[in-house]
């Protein structure tokens, strides 16, 4: 390459003119890497490749990733370099910690170095453009482009200029808005003019150089024609063009599904500086979040290197280099094969869950990804959403259960299975329960035997089960109830184990001389009393040279889910093929998919795999039609799948041929699918506090009808036609619901309005409507008062709904509004964090915040109680006490910790209401005197009750001698009740008198105790 001759000599010409420098450091250790990645035993987890050839020498310059296995976030603190002198030997000298931006800048903190980039500049030195976190904290950004230079391509490395050589005033000034300043590669065009390319966050930019390889010329530009880039521009030039390689993102394409996933891609120009113009992709589906792809010529062939979380223990923050050949069609780019040292075509494993075919009722997608369950990754590191499948709806799902569907062209003998569940702090939950059913020889689903159902987060569970043959398993999530709705499930990784075949028997396969073997695409194993099953095989590549001519060799292949070794197809190279004679047809199994419930009813859209099988021949012809339609064919098939979609009864068949032309019976099979869900109504009497409930169904029927009032306790069955009563005078939210004999369900609301006299007590806002100024898309504003946390328990441990106002800065509002007039004096706040307030991102608790109550039309600040203070809690309920207010609503006016968009939002987890206590009643101004005396020898005791309200009193009398009660003791009057004992004398006791009035419209009642003294007739 040109370049590299002109580095080349200006490095000789360079090194005889200078004085004499530190020694190079030696290698730590030599790598014999079998192949993709480089590192792959998990010793060393390396990223952001930047390769430099350097005479007969390719040097790779790499990241350190030192997250931990469960880390969300990159931790890297310095730098490694890989050299080697024969990529395809696979031998690699590597020199660890090659440079520590904590020691050699010392403006530096020595955290997040990332990806970085080394070429030699026109003295022949070698300058490392390295992004580090800067120790000034009074910056939007602290990532900063720093130099290092050395005289060796391996160190020992110092500052070149003993200051950031780009920071973020140098590009946004004083603006909090931009792009981080990462991803430097400088790359020297023919004239010998330096460049400075970076990027992320979608804009790629460039500056040109000094010859000095240290100071900026000329203004910063922007790069265009770079579609979907994000991050990451790679620089070269090969002939008279230009090409510019990147990390690419588009959210919801089929190369990245989500903003999690990148891709490589490639652009050309006819100058350093563009205009570019966008090729295509070359490099797709790796295992990593991002690629940070670089392209170079060494030894006479161009190479693309990339990272991947492939190497043992690896994840999106702890990757892995490797290295693959590109090839060229003229001045294109080929797309890039991706190699592998333990390729897994031929990974021996008893897990067969990466080989079927996966389906699922539902899959939130993006981010989540269906195809994460049977990916390969177990555990994967730090989980992200896309190595998950989920079935996130929304916070208002009141779909209970989804299933997710394994299907394998050929029959698996299994008894065991591991799965990983996954949560997050917002809506993902484990399961309440799952089951697993597999289909059976009849094509019905039946329950595995002998399973127990673990639920744990954040462990991997094994799942052992009676053997059974099948050729789909489905596993079903309910997911846990949270008042009317259900909490969403993810699974990380579902394995499904084969068991062990009892011998592992060789095939026989003839081929004649020149002419490549058939190989058989599935091999017949013994299985003890289950017999012989096809098993499908993975053959090694055959080298032409072993039937050029006639004789015999031998050709390993991977059986599936065998571990114990490859099976062996013996391959006889001859003149004269001989072949047997087939005389049995094929037998044909229907086996419907889709949203089951009862009685053989779909509530889903239904797809019927008609799958053949044959003892002699593995492929067949199938064929399937719905109803008296065409019928679908396919050759050298084990299955085809037909759709059926209308509602009602469909009658599917299929039938099957094989090789030699054998046909099977035609098998028929009825589809009933009701996708409708039945209709509920729920009638309330707002006087009588009373609901009317009942439910129909057209098609499949009605198979259950429940309530449930206040989301609490378990639902309970009702007739339709059924009337129930609110258990007491308090406002009440009844859930009915009905599901019918397919599965579908629907549920009805009904709000039971305030009883009269009732007294409202405990926290108010659950009986509230809540409104905001702003909720992001992800977030539900009924998480402010959904009750997932008691009142005042400051207990985390289970978030439910929260709302949330990300990336919203400046002020916003919270709002409860109720029906009813409610008095109350304290709340709580759970301010929703999930970042430091030093972070500056994400969700942190408002700067400054308010509670206002509506006065008629007014809002007016609450006044707090000595104390009592606006706090920022965020680990608990944050109380807020003030003066008893009597209102229809309240809200939360909070200023956010950001002052822009993006740099602090504001959330609350859970927001209560405190009733204030009822005050106690001012007592009745009623007196009551007591006398005794001596009537016939016998004592006598009297009791004169007085009122002294403004209104008539009830009076009642109760004392050891009888009861007395007067109906309306008038204003101002007074009443005597006398007491005749029949004894001549009586001990001291009391009369008790319960006096009752109605005072400003409220009834009032009191207890009023009389003493009276002892008393004898003489």
């Amino acid at each position: 390459m040109a370049v590299a001759a002109v580095a080349a000599t200006a490095l000789m010409t360079a090194l005889t003119a200078l004085p004499a420098a530190a020694e190079p450091p030696d290698p730590t250790r030599t790598i014999e890497s079998a192949g993709n990645p480089i590192i792959a035993d998990g010793s060393y987890y390396s990223a952001d490749a930047a390769p430099l050839v350097v005479g007969d020498t390719l040097y790779v310059y790499t990241g350190h990733d030192e997250a931990g296995p469960q880390t969300g976030t990159f931790v890297m603190n310095d730098y490694g370099v890989l050299a080697t002198d024969d990529v395809e030997a696979g031998v690699w000298e590597h020199y660890p910690d090659n440079l520590l931006p904590g020691e050699v800048f010392d403006w530096a903190t020595g955290n997040a170095a990332y990806a970085g980039h080394v070429t030699t500049g026109a003295d022949g030195r070698f300058y490392w453009y390295a992004p580090v976190q800067w120790e000034r904290t009074d910056v939007p950004n602290r990532m900063v482009i720093g130099v290092a230079v050395s005289d060796s391509p391996v160190g020992p490395w110092e500052d070149a200029i003993g200051e950031p050589l780009l920071t973020w005033t140098d590009v946004f000034g004083g603006s909090a808005n931009g792009q981080e300043l990462i991803d430097p590669h400088v790359f020297t065009d023919d004239d010998g003019r330096v460049w400075m390319y970076w990027g992320a966050w979608s804009v790629a930019r460039v500056v040109e150089l000094e010859p000095t390889m240290t100071e900026l010329k000329g203004e910063i530009q922007v790069l265009s024609g770079l579609t979907s880039f994000f991050e990451a521009p790679w620089v070269f030039k090969r002939g008279d063009t230009y090409y510019l390689a990147y990390d690419w993102k588009q959210a919801g394409s089929g190369c990245t599904p989500s903003n999690y996933q990148a891709c490589v891609a490639y652009a050309t120009a006819d100058n350093p500086l563009g205009p570019w113009t966008y090729q295509g992709i070359i490099l797709g589906g790796t295992s990593a979040t991002t690629v940070h792809p670089s392209i170079i010529e060494f030894d006479g062939a161009w190479y693309l290197t990339y990272h991947t979380k492939d190497a043992v223990g690896g994840g999106h923050f702890r990757r892995s280099v490797a290295i693959d050949e590109v090839r060229w069609d003229g001045d294109r780019i080929l797309p890039v094969t991706p190699t592998w040292a333990d390729d897994p075509a031929f990974r021996l494993r008893a897990n067969v869950a990466p080989e079927a075919e996966v389906s699922a009722s539902f899959t939130e997608s993006p981010p989540m990804r269906l195809g994460a369950v049977n990916d390969g990754f177990r555990a994967t590191t730090a989980l992200l959403p896309p190595d998950q499948w989920g079935n996130y709806r929304g916070q208002t799902s009141t779909v209970a259960s989804d299933w997710v569907t394994y299907q394998w062209d050929a029959p698996v003998r299994t008894d065991g299975m591991g799965i990983q569940f996954h949560r997050d702090a917002n809506w993902i939950r484990p399961p309440a329960s799952w089951a697993v059913e597999y289909l059976d020889g009849r094509g019905e689903w039946r329950p595995v035997e002998g399973a127990v159902y673990p639920t744990e987060v954040g462990a991997w569970h094994e799942v052992s089960f009676e053997p059974v043959t099948t050729t789909a398993l489905r596993a079903t999530f309910t997911g846990a109830e949270n008042g009317p709705y259900y909490h969403s499930v993810s699974v990380s990784e579902w394995e499904v184990y084969s068991v062990q075949a009892d011998r592992l028997v060789p095939v026989g396969v003839t081929t004649a001389p020149g002419v490549a073997p058939e190989l058989p695409p599935a091999v017949r194993l013994p299985f003890g009393a289950a017999g012989e099953l096809w098993v499908p095989v993975s053959w090694r590549p055959v080298d032409p040279q072993a039937y050029a001519v006639p004789g015999v060799f031998t050709v390993q292949g991977r059986a599936l889910g065998q571990e114990a070794g490859y099976v062996t197809a013996v391959v006889t190279v001859t003149d004269r093929p001989s072949g047997g004679e087939d005389t049995q047809a094929p037998t044909v199994l229907l086996a419907p998919s889709g949203t089951s419930g009862e009685d053989g009813w779909f509530s889903s859209d239904v797809v019927v795999r008609v799958t053949a099988d044959d003892e002699t021949d593995y492929l067949l012809t199938v064929e399937g039609r719905v109803g008296e339609g065409e019928w679908l064919s396919a050759d050298g098939v084990r299955h085809v799948e037909v759709a059926v979609t209308e509602e009602g009864e469909t009658v599917v068949t299929g039938r099957a041929r094989d090789a030699a032309g054998n046909t099977s019976a035609e098998v028929t099979r009825t589809v009933r699918i009701d996708a409708t869900a039945p209709e509920v109504s729920a009638v309330l009497d707002e006087e009588a506090r009373t609901v009317l409930v009942g439910a129909t169904d057209a098609l499949s029927g009605v198979a259950a009808l429940e309530y449930r009032v206040d989301g609490a306790g378990a639902w309970q069955a009702v007739a339709a036609g059924a009337v129930i009563t609110a258990p007491d005078a308090l406002p009440h939210e009844l859930a009915v619901r009905a599901r019918d004999r397919a599965g579908n369900t629907r549920t009805v609301v009904v709000d039971i309005p305030l009883g009269d006299g009732a007294q409202l007590e405990g926290n108010l806002a659950r009986y509230a409507t809540p409104s905001a100024s702003f909720t992001s898309s992800w977030e539900s504003v009924a998480g402010l008062n959904d009750g997932t946390m008691d009142l005042w328990e400051d207990n985390a441990a289970e978030y439910g709904r929260q709302w949330g106002t990300w990336n919203r800065a400046g002020e916003q509002w919270a709002r409860l509004d109720w029906g009813f007039d409610v008095t109350v004096d304290e709340i709580g706040v759970w301010w929703f964090r999930d970042t430091p307030d030093a972070g500056n991102a994400g969700m942190i608790p408002p700067r400054t915040w308010v509670l206002q109550y509506l006065d008629g039309q007014t809002w007016r600040e609450v006044a707090l109680d000595e104390g009592s203070a606006y706090g920022r809690r965020s680990d608990g309920f944050q109380r807020v006490a003030f003066a008893p207010v009597t209102t229809r609503a309240l809200r939360i006016v909070a200023q956010s910790w950001g002052q822009a968009d993006g740099g602090g939002s504001t959330g609350i987890r859970e927001w209560q209401v405190a009733a204030a206590a009822a005050p106690e009643p001012e007592p009745l101004e009623v007196s009551v005197a007591t006398a005794a005396r001596c009537v016939a020898g016998r004592v006598v005791v009297t009791a004169r009750v007085s009122n002294g309200e403004a209104v008539p009193v009830a009076a009642e009398l109760a004392s050891p001698f009888g009861s007395r009660s007067s109906a309306a003791v008038g204003a101002g009057t007074s009443v005597l009740h006398a007491f005749t004992t029949r004894q001549a004398q009586v001990a001291a006791g009391a009369i008790a008198v319960t006096v009752t009035a109605v005072v400003d419209g409220e009834a009032v009642s009191e207890v009023v105790e009389a003493p009276y003294a002892a008393h004898a007739c003489r």
